[in-house]
C-alpha cells in the first residue's frame, strides 16, 4: 500500500498534467530539483506532435519542435554550480500555438547530482531504524542536500507516469513517509559531498526492497518503471547497495559478470561514458543459519558469503571508474541483515567519489587491498596495497579471522604480525604453508586496516 504523502504526490502530478495539458515534464523536473553542473543538462517532455517548446534557464533559451510522437528535448549548456535558488520555465511559443502555456519551476540548484539505487539496505531511510537517528535529524538542516525518491509502481507503462517528488534535508523531509521516504545511505553520501565540495548535492534515489541485480538490469521490471524514465537526466555519477537477495539465490558464481553487464547497461542508456559507480560490500550476517525461505531452494552455507565477496571484489577489475565500500567493521549485529549504520557506506561511498571523481588525490579512498604473497619457510608474507600511512588494527591487537593451510587443503587459524606493509602469517599446525585467507566465514569482521582507519576486504590467495 502506498502512504497517504505518497498518494497526494501522485494526485498532484496528475492534476498539474491536466491543467498544462499542452506541455508535461517528468516528475522529476519540478520545485526543489538539482541540475548536473559543469556538463551538459537534458531537460526533455511531451506537448502535441509539431508544437514549438522553448525552455528559459539562467539566461539560456533553447527552442525545440515535438516530434511525431510528442516528444521533445533540449540541452541546456553547461552550467556553474550555484547555491542561488532560480526558477526554470517552460513554454509553448505563441507562434506554434494560440494557447501558450507556460511552466514554472521554482527553488532550481545547480550542483552535483548522482543516482542511488539497490535494495533495502539502500531504501531505508529516517522513518525507520537508523542509528544516531535523533541527533543527525537535528542536524539536518540543508537546503543543499536534496533527494528525489521515485515512487516504486511495477503497473507503469509508461515513463510518462513515473512518479516522486524532489525535498531538501530536514526533519520532516527526511522522516516524510517509510514507504517511499529518502535513503538514509544517499543522504549520508549527499550531505558529506555537500560539506566537502561546498556546492548543492541531489540524489536520484531508486530502490526496491529483496531485489536480485536482474531486476535492475534490461528487462528486469525495477529497470523498465524506475530507471529508464530517469534518462537521460544530467548526473555526475551512480551508487549502488545489492547484493543480498542474490546471495540467498546462491549466486556468487556469477555475480561479477551479472554485475559487470549492469553497469554497461546503465552506461549505455545514459550515453555519457563511462561514469563513476560505486557500489557498498554486503556486511556480514548468519545467512546459513536462516530458515529456507521463497529466495533459496537450499540453506546458504557458510561459505557462501565470502564467496560472494569475493565476486564484489572481483567487480572491480572489470568495471572501469569503478570503486566499493567495505563496511563490515561498522556491523554490530549478525543477526541483522539491515545494519542500522548506514553513515558509515554513505560516507565511504562519498570518500571514494571525492577521491576517484572530484580529484582529491591526497585522501586515502580503501582499506588495505591484498596484493600477492611470498612463502618464507613455515610462514607467509602477505603485502597489501592501499596501505595509506601504514597498517595497524583498530583494537591494537594482532590482526584477527586468518587462516592458514597446506596442500592437504585444511585451514586452521593462524597468528599474524604486521611488519610494514605486510602481515607475517603462522600457525604451528602448518609446518609447510601454501595459502592464507583472511575473514574467510559470514561473521567475519576482521581487525586489520590502515591507519585511515579503513578496513581491509575478506580474500583468500588459493581457488581450491
Amino acid at each position: 500500500m502506498r502512504t497517504t504523502a505518497s498518494l497526494l504526490v501522485v494526485l498532484s502530478l496528475l492534476l498539474a498534467e491536466e491543467a498544462m495539458a499542452d506541455v508535461r515534464l517528468p516528475a522529476f523536473f519540478s520545485d526543489h530539483m538539482v541540475l548536473q553542473a559543469e556538463m551538459l543538462v537534458p531537460v526533455w517532455g511531451w506537448a502535441e506532435p509539431g508544437e514549438q517548446v522553448t525552455v528559459e534557464f539562467a539566461g539560456q533559451r533553447k527552442i525545440v519542435t515535438a516530434d511525431a510522437n510528442g516528444n521533445w528535448l533540449v540541452k541546456l549548456g553547461p552550467l556553474p554550480a550555484s547555491g542561488t535558488p532560480r526558477d526554470l520555465h517552460v513554454s509553448l511559443s505563441a507562434v506554434a500555438s494560440a494557447k501558450a502555456e507556460r511552466l514554472t519551476l521554482h527553488d532550481v540548484l545547480v550542483g552535483e547530482v548522482w543516482l542511488a539505487s539497490g535494495q533495502s539496505n539502500m531504501h531505508l531511510n529516517f522513518a525507520q531504524g537508523i542509528a544516531d537517528r535523533e541527533k543527525v535529524l537535528a542536524e539536518a538542516d540543508d537546503p543543499w542536500v536534496r533527494q528525489f525518491t521515485v515512487i516504486r509502481n511495477d503497473a507503469i507503462q509508461s515513463p510518462r507516469e513515473l512518479a516522486g517528488v524532489w525535498r531538501a534535508a530536514n526533519r520532516a523531509n527526511l522522516t516524510a513517509s517509510r514507504t517511499d521516504g529518502d535513503s538514509a545511505v544517499a543522504y549520508f553520501f549527499s550531505r558529506e559531498l555537500r560539506r566537502e565540495l561546498k556546492r548543492p548535492v541531489g540524489v536520484l534515489h531508486a530502490s526496491v526492497g529483496a531485489t536480485p541485480i536482474q531486476a535492475w538490469s534490461p528487462g528486469g521490471r525495477s529497470f523498465k518503471t524506475m530507471i529508464e524514465p530517469l534518462a537521460p537526466y544530467g548526473l555526475r555519477g551512480a551508487l549502488c547497495y545489492q547484493g543480498e537477495s542474490n546471495l540467498e539465490r546462491s549466486q556468487s558464481d556469477v555475480y561479477a559478470d551479472l554485475l559487470t553487464k549492469h553497469v554497461a547497461a546503465w552506461r549505455s542508456l545514459w550515453r555519457q561514458g563511462e561514469f563513476p559507480f560505486f557500489y557498498v560490500q554486503i556486511a556480514p550476517f548468519r545467512y546459513s543459519q536462516k530458515r529456507v525461505g521463497p529466495l533459496q531452494d537450499k540453506p546458504v552455507g557458510p561459505l557462501e558469503l565470502p564467496l560472494f565477496w569475493e565476486a564484489q571484489t572481483a567487480a572491480l577489475s572489470k568495471i572501469a571508474n569503478s570503486g566499493m565500500a567495505v563496511i563490515h567493521d561498522s556491523i554490530t549485529d549478525l543477526d541483522n541483515v539491515h545494519p542500522s549504520n548506514k553513515r558509515v557506506p554513505g560516507e565511504r561511498l562519498a570518500l571514494l567519489a571525492l577521491a576517484k571523481t572530484y580529484g582529491r588525490k591526497e585522501l586515502v579512498c580503501s582499506g588495505p587491498v591484498y596484493r600477492e604473497m611470498q612463502v618464507e619457510g613455515d610462514r607467509v608474507r602477505v603485502r597489501f596495497d592501499a596501505v595509506g600511512s601504514g597498517l595497524t588494527t583498530r583494537d591494537g591487537q594482532p590482526p584477527t579471522f586468518l587462516e592458514i593451510a597446506g596442500a592437504d587443503q585444511k585451514f586452521v587459524p593462524a597468528d599474524g604480525v604486521i611488519e610494514g606493509d605486510c602481515v607475517l602469517v603462522r600457525s604451528a599446525a602448518v609446518p609447510k604453508p601454501v595459502a592464507v585467507r583472511l575473514g574467510w566465514i559470514e561473521v567475519a569482521r576482521p581487525n586489520l586496516m590502515n591507519k585511515e582507519g579503513l578496513p581491509a576486504g575478506p580474500f583468500r590467495t588459493d581457488k581450491w
